[in-house]
């Protein structure tokens, strides 16, 4: 059966159940790096949008994490549209109130899909934590599960797991790209968050 697209906040996401390793045919992947106050960003799109954006210092291990994660694909450096792609994800990184809509191509299981939906409606300027997220799932006994899926999220700050916190509300112990960031970027969304409040009271 094809996998068919779905609709996530207004963003047109195909949804992937496997993982590319899995595939039998070879995929083009087109990837680019840029700079932001987060460190060094890689982006990657499919035929189909973004599939990966990746965090970190520098651009070779990034490089080899993508490489890692398509083992069988046709990766290569993009130009446009990647170029312009990446500098919306950085765009909203800088000013998050500006928000983000690009073309997605999300992969992995029911359950992360679930989760990452979840997760993609946390408004900017709020968090969530595991637990909630876990019940929201109508699994609350899967608080570890949600924890992987957000370690499984190959799509940073898109898919907004900075935005789940522990349960006693103290953040960055299991985000993927690392304490200094979560509370950069949850710090940026709220005063984001409270100066729109701040202007529709005006």
């Amino acid at each position: 059966m094809p996998n068919r697209p779905e609709y996530i906040n207004g963003d047109a996401c195909h949804v992937m159940t496997g993982y590319p390793e899995d595939r039998t045919t070879t995929e083009p992947i087109r990837y680019v790096f840029t700079h932001s106050s987060l460190g060094a960003l890689l982006l990657a799109t499919s035929e189909k949008g973004v599939v990966t954006v990746l965090l970190g210092a520098d651009a070779v291990p990034l490089t080899k994490l993508l490489l890692e994660r398509f083992p069988l694909a046709d990766v290569q450096p993009g130009h446009w549209p990647e170029d312009e792609l990446a500098m919306r994800v950085v765009h909203f990184i800088e000013r998050p109130s500006r928000g983000l809509n690009v073309p997605l191509d999300l992969r992995g299981s029911r359950f992360q899909h679930r989760v990452w939906e979840i997760i993609r409606d946390i408004p900017i300027g709020e968090t969530s934590t595991y637990a909630a997220i876990a019940r929201q799932v109508g699994a609350p006994t899967a608080v570890r599960e949600v924890g992987l899926a957000c370690a499984a999220n190959e799509l940073a700050v898109i898919v907004p797991c900075h935005r789940v916190v522990d349960d006693n509300a103290q953040s960055g112990s299991r985000y993927r790209w690392g304490h200094s960031r979560q509370t950069t970027l949850l710090a940026r969304e709220k005063a984001s968050f409270d100066d729109n409040a701040a202007e529709r009271e005006a």
